[in-house]
Formats: C-alpha cells, sequence, structure tokens
C-alpha cells in the first residue's frame, strides 16, 4: 500500500526539521570544547539550565550549581549552555576584578532585555547598554550622593515609626514580619521616588503595594513570554514583546505623569527623588520615557530587596539571641535610650554594619551578576581569549557561600565582617551590590532604608523565631533572592 505524495511532502518535512535541529543543537553544544575550556555536558532542549518557564532576567541559584561544578574540579572559568547560547562562568576574584572594574571597558554590557518601543519602562539604568548607559548613569550618579540621601532620610524615618506602631498593634500573635517590612518599603519608595503618601499599613490593598508584589510575579503567560525574552530575544524585540505587563506599565507611566503634571501646576518642590529627575528633565538631559523608566527601577529595586534583606537579617538574630543583644546594646550606646536614631548615629553602628554584611553575604539579593564582551578580550596570563557577545556569569550566591573564602559558610557570623578580617580577604568574593561602573546606584538608599529598619526593629522588640517557622528554603528559580515559605516571629516589646 503506497502513501500518497502529500503525506510523504509531510514526513519529509517533519523529518528534514528534525534533522536541523539535531544538527543545530550538536554545534552549538560543541562551542566550549572547540576553545578547550572546561564545560558542564549540556542536555537536549534546555542545554544546562532546568528551567523551562523563568521568572526574571536571570538564573538565580542556577548560577551556585555551576559555581559549585566548576570550583569542586579546580577550574577559574568554565563554559555552560543557557539552551543553546553559551556562557561563560568567572571563579576566580583576580578575574572577577578584571571583568568589573579594571578591563570593566570590556565588560560594559548586562546584556538584558528591554525594549523601549512597546515598554519605555524597561528601557533602565539596570538594563540598558553602551553609550546609552554610560550617559544616563553619569546623569544620574549625582542624585544618589550622601547629602541627597540625608535629605530624604526624615521621610524614611517617618515611614518606619509607622511600622513599628503597626508591629505593636499586631504582636499578639506569631506574625510575617516580611508584610511589616514590605509595607515599610513601599511606603518608604512610594514617598522619595514619587512624593506619594502610599500609607499601605492604613491601606494594606493599597495600588501601589498591589503593583510593587505584581512587578515580582509570573503567571503562566508572562513565564511564556519570559522564555522568549531569554533565550530568543532577538525574535521578541522584534515581536515587539514588552518586559512587563500592561497594567504595570500603564500605572508606572501614568502615575509619573500625573505627579509631574500636579507638580508643575502647583509649583510645589518636594526633596524626593522623582524631584531630582524633574529638574534634569527642565534641563533637557532625561526625556519623560526616561524619567518614568528611572522612577519604576527606583521602585522596584528598592521594595523586595530591601524587605528581603531586612527579614532574613531580624531571622539570623532572633536565631541568635547573643548577636541580637550585643546589636541592641551598641544602638542604645549610640543614642542613648529612649533616643531616637539619626542618620549620623545610623551610620556610626559598627556592629549594625558587620551584622547587615553578613546578612548580604549570606542571602544576596542579585544572586548572579551578568556581564557581556563588548570587544575580544585575552584573559590575563593565558591564551584564552573571551569573544564579543559572550555573555558572562558571575556568581555573587556561589562566591558568597564558597568556604575557601568564608569558612563554615552555613553560619551566620557577623565578625567576618570586622575591619581585621575584612583585610583578609580579597575584594571581589563580597558582591551583594556588584562592583565596578555598573554597581548598584541606589546602594546608599537601600543601605539606610535597611539598616534603619533592622535597627529600629531590635531596638524596640525582642525577636525570637516562632515553632510554626519552617526551616528556610531558598527559592531556586527566582531572580532575586526569596524564600519559598514565609518566617514568622515572636515579638515582645522592649519596656524603658
Amino acid at each position: 500500500m503506497s502513501i500518497p505524495s502529500p503525506y510523504l511532502e509531510i514526513l519529509a518535512t517533519v523529518l528534514t526539521l528534525l534533522v536541523a535541529i539535531i544538527l543545530y543543537y550538536h554545534n552549538a553544544f560543541q562551542f566550549w570544547a572547540k576553545k578547550n575550556i572546561p564545560f558542564i555536558p549540556p542536555r537536549f532542549p534546555l542545554g544546562n539550565t532546568n528551567v523551562i518557564l523563568p521568572r526574571g532576567l536571570t538564573i538565580g541559584q542556577l548560577s551556585k550549581t555551576f559555581y559549585d561544578y566548576f570550583k569542586q574540579r579546580g577550574c577559574k572559568i568554565g563554559g555552560v549552555f543557557l539552551v543553546t547560547e553559551p556562557n561563560l562562568m568567572v571563579l576566580d576574584p583576580d578575574y572577577i576584578k578584571n571583568i568589573l572594574l579594571k578591563d570593566f571597558h570590556y565588560f560594559v554590557d548586562r546584556g538584558f532585555y528591554f525594549n523601549e518601543k512597546t515598554d519605555p519602562i524597561s528601557a533602565n539604568l539596570f538594563t540598558i547598554d553602551g553609550d546609552q548607559w554610560r550617559n544616563l548613569r553619569t546623569k544620574l550618579t549625582p542624585t544618589f550622593t550622601s547629602s541627597k540621601m540625608k535629605i530624604m532620610y526624615q521621610t524614611v524615618k517617618n515611614c518606619c515609626t509607622n511600622m513599628l506602631e503597626a508591629i505593636d498593634k499586631n504582636r499578639d500573635v506569631d506574625r510575617d514580619l516580611k508584610e511589616f517590612l514590605g509595607r515599610y518599603t513601599v511606603d518608604v519608595v512610594g514617598s522619595c521616588a514619587f512624593g506619594i503618601e502610599c500609607n499601605s499599613f492604613k491601606h494594606p490593598d493599597a495600588e501601589f503595594r498591589k503593583m510593587g508584589l505584581k512587578a515580582f510575579h509570573f503567571d503562566f503567560l508572562r513565564s511564556i513570554r519570559a522564555f522568549f525574552i531569554a533565550y530568543l530575544p532577538k525574535m521578541s524585540r522584534k515581536m515587539g514583546f514588552p518586559s512587563n505587563d500592561k497594567d504595570i506599565r500603564e500605572f508606572f507611566y501614568n502615575v509619573v505623569i500625573e505627579t509631574i503634571q500636579k507638580r508643575e501646576e502647583t509649583q510645589v518642590k518636594r526633596n524626593d527623588f522623582l524631584q531630582l529627575l524633574m529638574d534634569l528633565r527642565r534641563s533637557e538631559i532625561l526625556s519623560l520615557d526616561e524619567v518614568a523608566a528611572q522612577v519604576f527601577l527606583f521602585f522596584t529595586a528598592g521594595f523586595e530587596t530591601s524587605s528581603t534583606t531586612m527579614t532574613m537579617c531580624l531571622y539570623e538574630l532572633a536565631k541568635e539571641p547573643q548577636h541580637q543583644e550585643k546589636l541592641r546594646k551598641e544602638i542604645e550606646e549610640k543614642i542613648g535610650t529612649g533616643s531616637e536614631i539619626t542618620y549620623e548615629s545610623l551610620f556610626e553602628m559598627k556592629f549594625l554594619d558587620q551584622v547587615f554584611c553578613e546578612t548580604l553575604r549570606k542571602y544576596p539579593p542579585g544572586q548572579t551578576l551578568n556581564r557581556r564582551c563588548v570587544k575580544n578580550y585575552t584573559l590575563p596570563g593565558t591564551n584564552t581569549v573571551i569573544e564579543k557577545g559572550t555573555p558572562i556569569l558571575i556568581s555573587a550566591v556561589g562566591i558568597h557561600m564558597d568556604p575557601e573564602y568564608y569558612p563554615d559558610p552555613e553560619k551566620f557570623d557577623p565578625e567576618r565582617f570586622s575591619e581585621e578580617n575584612k583585610k583578609l580577604r580579597h575584594p571581589s568574593v563580597y558582591l551583594p551590590f556588584g562592583d565596578g561602573p555598573r554597581n548598584c546606584i541606589g546602594m546608599r538608599f537601600g543601605t539606610m532604608q535597611s539598616k534603619l529598619g533592622i535597627a529600629s526593629v531590635v531596638k524596640n522588640f525582642r525577636l525570637s523565631v516562632s515553632p510554626i517557622t519552617k526551616p528556610v528554603r531558598l527559592d531556586p528559580n527566582t531572580f532575586l533572592l526569596t524564600t519559598m515559605d514565609k518566617i514568622y516571629f515572636r515579638m515582645e516589646k522592649i519596656v524603658k
């Protein structure tokens, strides 16, 4: 019995397509072998990743798996495949220092996806590259000086006072403190970015908080879009795929426009981030789209990262009461019992800084640093050439949990960051904010609001971990570090 010719044509087409796919994968997976660079054997069809539907811009905890694999084999660098795209994992601290600092001009770009046409707020300082990034960074750097942070401090402190009152009213049962810390950061960033009083403690369903949470939520459809954006960026750009959902884009863009219009009509000026951007816009330094994009970045970056960092810090202090008492004693010595925490006293607290740094060491919010080589680069002391366009992965979480640099890395030990101990380590094995010209521009602000939140809670409440809290498990598939389960605390009011 013969097969009708139309079916033969379909069968031939399918077979040809399968052979083409197999050959494409076979050739792609030879990339690191041809360069004589050690690599993790990839598997069809995802290469070395196990994430079919990504939930962010980068690979999060997966980079630690890569790091540990190469570290066990004594490699300074190693190749991996994210689907078919070859990425170079860099482990050696000297190489990392060169990439982030000394030879930064070879690795200016992050290589993240954005689409300024369909999603203007995605084209922000974090994602854009090349001269566009360089020019914008130069414009924005003066807005994040210590003097500017000091101006915003009272606004942050007012939000912190609201948080403490809310905690005090709800300490009768075991509580998830991240809920309070998240509202605190929403209020802080809403006030300092937009000049808008969010009042999320009085109005827990405030639109700002809902949109802030949604910006980090990846439902099924958004995860499918993220797959194409992550693994097929050129096609995604041609198709006009946005990074953010429509309601998120419209909400933040409209809030910026409405706030600017209101201020211009009333001639009102505020000491906040938006006002600084408005001043740049008046000087024709920034466009309206650029203003909206930076405000969106400021909001999303300051919201989730700070609330998670504070939660993990308080969790560790609740587990280790000796550290909690030592910090409380320092706070009282610096400000006097019952006195207010001033901007100056906050940054005079050395043990608070050690506790904060150790939290970021163990729980770095940005778990993986991404760079992209912009011109051929020869690794110093080798014949290895990193070709233009090669994505670079640096696992902050892998380095931070490496026992070579941090013995007994699971232990929470603030003494790792005493002045004496810091001098003993290579400077490029601590990367919570990245390093070099593309480090986190909001580092000072994030540090200020987080330290104030931590110090204020410890000053007013004695914390312990609730028995209903499950052992902490980090979500392996998220861009920013987060836990899979809630952390519940018991809180005892400290009576002065």
